[in-house]
């Protein structure tokens, strides 16, 4: 197995509060109120919770701000409109105003069960629509599934169903189609579909990547140029440093990673460029770690950055409403 380039996170938001460090997921790259800004997701605020929030961080003061939501949101996308987020909760998909703190839902997922909730989320290149998924809350039984939302008549269609936590997706164009990657976290691989939005399915299932041999769960995923990405690994089982890495998503192989220290529940990547470079953002977990994972864990939770060797920036992602 060839060496892989090796990189250090650093620290970049340490949380005081447990409550924002318990299911921090989803970081985008937005403007808000005019400013460059990091956002993401807390999931929810503690085991019971049934509510969460969106995080924002200005980039210009390291300024933070806190917008509680009714609901548990799963995702967020930076949308054309101004100060304006594109959030999965709970079992709908919608708009969140930053300014008017204003929850629009657009519409429902079709599945009542008590136990499932969106999850992670992705926009289509042209921004016209998004391809999420939800989860078993219980991160047990193959209850939940992979949707498709489209702008233009606000109709959801499921893609595909059988998963249990459906996690990380990138989208790369593949003649008249798109092809997908998408991760249903307990499987430990990335699978790859063609993506027919015409026709509003997915079809070709094979595995792209088989992550069995890596230590911890695939989670979140981000494009990375070309047919790469990068995939946040979720290790619950030990206490100590995480990490993630960049795969070719066509061959399999492993191309870069990143060590996150104290901090082995690495939820989710973003890409993005800073100081004339490209850096690498990734949130972490606590989600009732034990006590003694905790004591070895002094970063769990909080948010971290990293430098890359990368060059360019994928096409930035956004809903256009």
């Amino acid at each position: 197995m060839p060496t892989l380039s090796d990189h250090d996170a650093r620290l970049l938001v340490a949380f005081d509060a447990d409550e924002d460090k318990f299911l921090p997921e989803g970081p985008r790259a937005a403007t808000v109120l005019g400013r460059d800004a990091l956002v993401w997701v807390n999931i929810q605020t503690s085991e019971d919770a049934t509510r969460g929030a969106v995080h924002v961080r200005f980039w210009d003061t390291g300024e933070r701000r806190r917008y509680a939501t009714p609901a548990r949101p799963g995702f967020v996308i930076p949308t054309d409109a101004p100060d304006t987020l594109f959030v999965g909760m709970e079992k709908a998909v919608g708009t969140l105003n930053l300014v008017t703190g204003v929850w629009t839902p657009l519409a429902t997922i079709p599945d009542t069960n008590p136990r499932t909730i969106v999850n992670d989320g992705h926009a289509t290149p042209d921004g016209r629509a998004v391809v999420f998924g939800t989860k078993d809350t219980k991160f047990k039984d193959p209850i939940a599934e992979l949707y498709l939302f489209t702008l233009d008549d606000h109709k959801i269609t499921l893609l595909a169903g059988g998963q249990i936590c459906s996690n990380g997706k990138v989208m790369v164009p593949a003649g008249d189609g798109l092809t997908l990657y998408d991760i249903d976290t307990p499987r430990r691989a990335v699978t790859r579909y063609r993506l027919d939005l015409a026709a509003r399915r997915v079809e070709g299932e094979t595995v792209a990547v088989d992550l069995h041999g890596e230590e911890g769960f695939p989670d979140g995923m981000c494009a990375a140029g070309g047919e790469t990405g990068v995939i946040a690994f979720y290790n619950p089982s030990r206490g100590g440093a995480g990490k993630a890495r960049r795969f070719d998503l066509g061959t399999g192989a492993a191309l870069d990673e990143w060590t996150v220290p104290g901090s082995p529940r690495v939820t989710c990547p973003l890409l993005l460029e800073r100081d004339g470079s490209v850096k690498l953002v990734l949130t972490t977990a606590v989600e009732g770690m034990p006590a003694e994972l905790r004591r070895q864990s002094p970063n769990a939770g909080d948010l971290f950055i990293a430098d890359t060797g990368l060059k360019t920036l994928p096409a930035a992602e956004v809903v256009r409403l």
